[in-house]
């Protein structure tokens, strides 16, 4: 017998499990350069059929015999070529190399077939392989040259073993020549199948280094060029289990394609179509299903990082006349409510571009290790446990930030077998729940039972667990490559460790630069929330009393760039930052605090503008906003919002902590009280309306004593010398107060009016009924305003101005004098006063003034029909004072008598009169005691005086003393001085 011949050929596969030597038909079509006509085939048929020996024409004459089931397991397959010839003689050089390359979904399972002979026992003597490795037949027909003169050789039948694939090759064939007789020697023949995983993972083979040499025995055994002539390949399509899968796709034809290579280097390519295709899809089952399994299973927590494995199954039919599951095209998985996106991952995170995973290519994968948040696991045909990986965080090409959703993943699956499963799936949160669907589309048409793709655990897992153990499920939605009915679905989840209830308990604490009264401070507000807490929604803090701002040193923010959070630095006031996510390890993110103009009917807000930049992502700016007002009551500072982010960009941002630091150079000053009972106080509310009261953070003051306090308290009226009048219109009466800068707020203003200056009994009958003042004051009856108020303060841009009622509140106590002060910007004050009557003197107590500065004060009751006060006697002959008391936040405290300048005391010719109390001659001066009602100039003339003028800066009771003149002096010594004099009063104001 001849020496035996060994080559081997090389079959790449591409995708992940399937295609064996089984192809589809197709008519002969050759698409090859005129100039190589010579060298190709002039037939090319493949196709799954009932029996090994069906062809085109007999198909055609009967299409039964073709094998045509949608994912069914044919009992045969197989592939044939005959080379361009005219009798014996073949045109071109002789094969190389042949390649055939199925179609996408045609799937051989390598695994079927058991057991597999070992490549060395097949060399060696392939009959010693064990029987079930046996998984076709071949025939080939070829022709000899010896002595250069053709010859047909007997037709070559062989047998096709199933072998041990090599390390990196998932598929191996050998194929055993073994011709009758010692015409021709026997040989080997190595047929390998890959996946092409750059493309749509179809399967193709190769067989490289056909023999173009054999030993022949015409007459003496010799070794003669070979030709092969005609080339057929026969798989046993459930030899040993499912070996071959048609695909899920129904078509009228299916394509395979052939490449022949000469060893002279001449290539040819054709394509054939089969005349029948693939059909029944209607029969094909599809039913898949997915679970999702947090990675602490019952011991899980609930609002804390956890890993989470989604597990895809499709049940595959094992049995040779089951039609196989579908392929899956499309899958949509919706993870349950609650597992969400988780912030910290973004620590130390990146991504990965479509270049680094390099799907569609043989490159290798280069993703960074930073993006890599999981890993996949796929169970093919392949060797179980053999087709993994990771799962990549994908990105922009080159490397650009991650902007918005949906967000990419990649899987790479890799096997040792020269498989690569690369594909591209996007997260899509939901804008308002952060719920998370995950899709896959168009994948490749690859037969799996289990895919298992797991998300990395730990306090940065990019999952966090839902919050409350609520029923919840996965949903899914696969669609089939039949084209048929998508299988959809819901499992339940849940979570474990549970409370009973959800908490919503948060800590506050505050931080002030300094404690000393009065000096410009640094203010820090936390707040912080612990896992498992309910989400913060909303923020209503109480700022100390007294712990106020220089507003108008502040740039104030309009729209539209305080809703955009664009402001200017100049409107910049602190920096707030916030940190977000569950687990130890929250993210944080800071940006400015701008002050802005009013926003949603409070007179001023903020605009707090933070940039989500983290990791890989730069998902854009959240601005909050806020309101301030101010407590009508106690001038406390109010911060509410009710519109804190929970969710951007998809991710839920499950809030752990918030500070606020108000840092601008003198803006924000202490308080001038240092007792107890400063704190600031906040109400929250979670995003499912629990609230949680009675934040409470203490704040110490020091050093009040140590602050000045000289407040400049006067106080005027005007009387009419008509009775007329006076029944009619009543007193005036104008209470005016300065102070300086940095001094002690005042605390308490208590007022005696004299008996001259009585309370009105008409109109305190008119008084506004307490209910209606509290609802609407500019409801209440026009008798009931008596005057009006203006304050200025250095803490706001613009005066405090408005009405003063009497408000009563019935019982036996007298109405109060309340100032409903207001500014333009919407900032409202209310004065109260308590008004106590006895024995005709009228007494007015501000007990509860706002640790604010006030830089003046005025208060006018004027003459008018409603007038608060009346007048009793003839004001400008009486002496007129106001005992005072007036208290500091410090404690200190300044009693006087306030006079009160009476105006409108006019005698002849309009002058304001001055009244003369007594007048005598002392030691060569004129004593003069006087009576002024208003700042003024007091002089006194006469030729025995020498001329004297004196100042007063407020109205009273003074003496004079006016030295006689040479020529009064002597007058006075001759006992001969008797003299008229003129005293002149030159009032302060013009409205003396």
């Amino acid at each position: 017998m001849a020496a035996e011949t060994v080559t081997r050929g090389r079959a790449s596969i591409r995708a992940c499990t399937t295609i064996v030597c089984l192809l589809a038909l197709t008519a002969l079509t050759l698409s090859a350069p005129a100039a190589e006509a010579a060298f190709g085939p002039e037939l090319f048929e493949a196709g799954t059929c009932f029996n090994k020996n069906c062809t085109y024409a007999s198909v055609e004459a009967n299409p039964k015999e073709a094998f045509t089931q949608a994912a069914g397991h044919p009992t045969w397959g197989g592939t044939k070529f005959v080379m361009k010839h005219t009798g014996s003689s073949i045109e071109g050089a002789s094969v190389k190399r042949i390649r055939v390359d199925v179609p996408a979904g045609l799937a051989a399972n390598p695994e079927a077939p058991q057991p597999k002979c070992a490549v060395e026992t097949f060399k060696a003597n392939p009959k010693a392989c064990p029987p079930g490795s046996v998984v076709g037949t071949t025939e080939m027909e070829a022709v000899a040259e010896p002595l250069g003169i053709p010859l047909a050789l007997p037709t070559l039948e062989g047998t096709v073993y199933n072998l041990q694939p090599p390390a990196g090759l998932p598929l191996d064939f050998g194929i055993a020549v073994e011709p009758a007789g010692e015409l021709v020697s026997p040989f080997r023949i190595f047929l390998e199948g890959h996946v092409d995983w750059s493309g749509d993972y179809h399967e193709f083979f190769e067989i490289n280094n056909v023999p173009n040499e054999a030993t022949v025995n015409p007459v003496l055994p010799v070794k003669a060029p070979l030709k092969v002539l005609m080339s057929k390949l026969n798989f046993h399509g459930v030899v040993g289990g499912n070996f071959l899968t048609l695909p899920s796709v129904c078509s009228t034809t299916t394509t395979s394609f052939l490449e022949l290579e000469s060893w002279s280097g001449e290539i040819a390519h054709t394509v054939t179509h089969t005349p029948v295709g693939v059909e029944g899809c209607g029969n094909v089952p599809f039913a898949p299903s997915t679970t999702v399994l947090p990675e602490g299973g019952s011991g899980s927590q609930p609002d804390r990082p956890d890993g989470a494995t989604t597990v895809v199954q499709v049940p595959q039919k094992v049995k040779e006349d089951e039609i196989n599951t579908s392929d899956i095209k499309d899958a949509q998985v919706t993870l349950p409510e609650g597992l969400t996106l988780n912030p910290p991952a973004a620590h130390d995170l990146a991504a990965c571009t479509p270049a680094q995973i390099g799907i569609g290519t043989r490159n290798p994968v280069a993703c960074p290790a930073e993006s890599r948040i999981g890993t996949v696991a796929i169970e093919t045909d392949l060797p179980p446990g053999t087709l993994v990986g990771p799962v990549f965080l994908g990105g922009p090409e080159g490397g650009g930030k991650i902007t918005e959703p949906p967000y990419t993943i990649y899987l790479d699956a890799e096997s040792n077998v020269d498989v690569s499963v690369r594909l591209k799936g996007t997260v899509s949160p939901d804008s308002s729940t952060g719920r998370l669907t995950v899709s896959f589309a168009d994948n490749p048409q690859l037969p799996f039972s289990e895919l298992r793709l797991t998300v990395n655990g730990g306090d940065r897992a990019p999952l966090a667990n839902p919050l409350t153990c609520s029923p919840a499920s996965t949903d899914f939605l696969f669609t089939p490559w039949t084209g048929g009915a998508a299988a959809a679905g819901a499992t339940p989840f849940a979570p474990g460790g549970c409370p009973s209830s959800t908490p919503f308990t948060l800590s506050q604490n505050t931080k002030d630069s300094t404690t000393k009264a009065a000096a410009y401070t640094e203010y820090t507000f936390n707040l912080a929330r612990d896992d498992g807490n309910q989400y913060l929604g909303g923020i209503k803090t109480v700022l100390p009393a007294g712990l106020v701002g220089a507003i108008p040193s502040v740039t104030l923010c309009g729209e539209p760039d305080a809703q955009a959070g664009t402001c200017s630095a100049s409107s910049e006031i602190g920096k707030a930052t916030a940190s977000v996510g569950a687990g130890s390890e929250p993210y944080s993110f800071t940006g400015p605090v701008y002050l802005t103009g009013p926003y949603h009917g409070a007179p001023f807000g903020l605009s707090i503008p933070i940039h989500a930049a983290a990791g890989p992502f730069d998902l854009g700016t959240v601005v909050t906003h806020a309101t301030i007002g101010v407590d009508p009551h106690t001038g406390r500072v109010i911060a509410t919002t009710t519109d804190l982010p929970s969710i951007f960009k998809g991710i839920p941002l499950r809030l752990r902590s918030i500070s606020v630091a108000v840092n601008r150079k003198n803006f924000l000053f202490n308080p001038t009280f240092c007792g107890p009972g400063l704190a600031t106080e906040s109400t929250l509310s979670s995003t499912t309306g629990t609230v949680q009261s009675g934040l409470s953070s203490p704040l110490q003051i020091a050093e009040c004593d140590k602050l000045p306090f000289k407040p400049n308290f006067t106080a005027a009226t005007s009387a009419s010398t008509n009775p007329a009048t006076l029944k009619a219109n009543g007193a005036a009466l104008t209470v005016n107060l300065l102070q300086g800068a940095h001094e002690a707020n005042i605390r308490s203003v208590v007022a005696e009016l004299p008996k001259a200056l009585p309370s009105r009994l008409t109109t305190l009958q008119k008084a506004c009924v307490a209910a209606t003042y509290e609802a609407n004051p500019y409801s209440c009856p026009p008798g009931s305003k008596v005057g009006s108020a203006t304050v200025n303060t250095p803490v706001l841009p613009q005066p405090l101005k408005g009405p003063a009622y009497l408000v009563s509140h019935g019982g036996e106590a007298f109405p109060d004098l309340d100032l409903l002060l207001e500014g333009d910007n919407g900032v409202r004050v209310i004065l109260e006063s308590k008004t106590d009557i006895k024995n005709g003197i009228t007494k007015s107590t501000f007990s509860s003034i706002p640790d604010v500065p006030v830089s003046s004060f005025v208060l006018s009751l004027p003459q008018q029909s409603n007038s608060a006060l009346t007048a009793v006697g003839t004001l400008c002959t009486q002496t007129l004072v106001m005992p005072t008391t007036i208290t500091a936040q410090s404690g200190a405290v300044i009693k006087q008598n306030t006079p009160i300048a009476v105006g409108g005391c006019t005698g002849g010719k309009g002058k304001t009169r001055i009244k003369i109390l007594s007048k005598k001659i002392k030691h060569n001066k004129l004593v003069l005691r006087v009576q002024t009602f208003a700042p003024g100039r007091v002089s006194a003339k006469n030729r025995y005086l020498r001329t004297t003028y004196k100042k007063f800066s407020k109205p009273g009771k003074y003496t004079i003393k006016v030295p006689l003149s040479r020529k009064g002096i002597k007058g006075q010594r001759a006992h001969k001085l008797k003299f008229k004099f003129r005293v002149g009063f030159l009032p302060k104001s013009k409205a003396e």
